[in-house]
């Protein structure tokens, strides 16, 4: 059955989210939050999370569905999951790339039961135009890519074949 709406998928993307960044990052406090309701600069004011995040963390009026925080004594890491119970197309693309933009997160995915639209997978995949989906291209790091995926409902997990990265690489490094 499907889900119904995207809040009734962020319990178990939280779980996946935080499970992720623990293993990924074992030394690091790790937090999930669903924060679909308030916008990131909010949620890291109430949390108190704000050491080691950049120092314009209060202009981020950005709404993501779901924060992931990998917390450390020099850096907090985020992690950010937009959800999506359509086909993902390059309309909410878009938003979850202007989001990372702004944060620069180490991970953002979007994802979907349904995966990328056709005409998303089109460009994409057939005319390999994964450029768009980079947001973060500082030198000496790995490129920040937006990660698209189809969300596997019955595993509670991402469909790790389905996953689209600027970098061809990238899934070896998840």
């Amino acid at each position: 059955m499907p889900f119904a709406s995207e809040a009734e998928m962020y319990p178990p993307v939280c779980v996946w989210l935080e499970r992720l960044l623990r293993e990924k990052q074992p030394a690091s406090t790790v937090q999930v939050y669903d924060a679909s309701r308030k916008s990131l600069a909010r949620l890291l004011k109430q949390t108190g999370l704000t050491a080691n995040v950049p120092l314009e963390w209060p202009s981020w009026d950005i709404h993501v569905d779901i924060v992931g925080l990998a917390i450390d004594a020099k850096i907090t890491e985020l992690a950010f999951v937009e959800c999506k119970t359509t086909p993902i197309t390059l309309r909410h693309l878009s938003q979850l790339l202007g989001y990372s933009r702004v944060a620069l997160p180490q991970y953002a995915f979007i994802v979907s039961p349904q995966g990328p639209s056709d005409a998303l997978k089109s460009l994409l995949v057939t005319y390999r135009r994964t450029d768009v989906l980079a947001y973060d291209q500082r030198e000496g790091k790995f490129s920040g890519s937006l990660i698209v995926a189809r969300w596997d409902k019955e595993a509670a997990t991402l469909d790790y074949g389905s996953l689209i990265a600027a970098d061809v690489n990238f899934q070896g490094r998840l």
